[in-house]
C-alpha cells in the first residue's frame, strides 16, 4: 500500500499538468490513507473546482476548514469553489472569514 505523501505527490504532479480527473483519483487515494492530509484536501478542492464539480469541491472545502480553521487559504479555496458554483453570498462570506483569520495571524 502506498503512503499518503507519495500519493499526494503523484496527485499534485497530475494537477500541475492539468490532468484533473486522474489527480482527483490519486488525491482521493491519499485521503483514503490519511483523511486529514490537508495538502491533499487543498489540491482536491482546486481540481474539483476546475472540473466544475462544485458540490464535491464545496464538501471537501468544508472538511478543509474543519481541519484547518486558522488557515486563511482554506477559506479562500472554499470561497473560490462557492464563486465558481455561482453561490456569491457564500463565496463572499468565506472570503471575509479568510480575511479575519489572516488579520488574527501573528506577524
Amino acid at each position: 500500500m502506498a503512503d499518503a505523501k507519495g500519493l499526494f505527490l503523484e496527485g499534485k504532479k497530475l494537477k500541475e499538468q492539468k490532468e484533473y480527473e486522474p489527480a482527483v483519483a490519486k488525491l482521493e487515494e491519499c485521503l483514503a490513507v490519511d483523511g486529514k492530509f490537508v495538502y491533499a484536501l487543498h489540491a482536491i478542492v482546486q481540481c474539483l473546482t476546475e472540473l466544475g464539480r462544485h458540490e464535491e469541491a464545496i464538501n471537501y472545502g468544508k472538511q478543509l476548514i474543519e481541519f484547518e480553521p486558522n488557515d486563511n487559504f482554506s477559506y479562500i479555496a472554499l470561497s473560490r469553489a462557492y464563486q465558481r458554483a455561482g453561490m456569491i453570498p457564500e463565496a463572499e462570506h468565506m472570503m471575509a472569514l479568510g480575511h479575519q483569520v489572516a488579520a488574527r495571524a501573528p506577524r
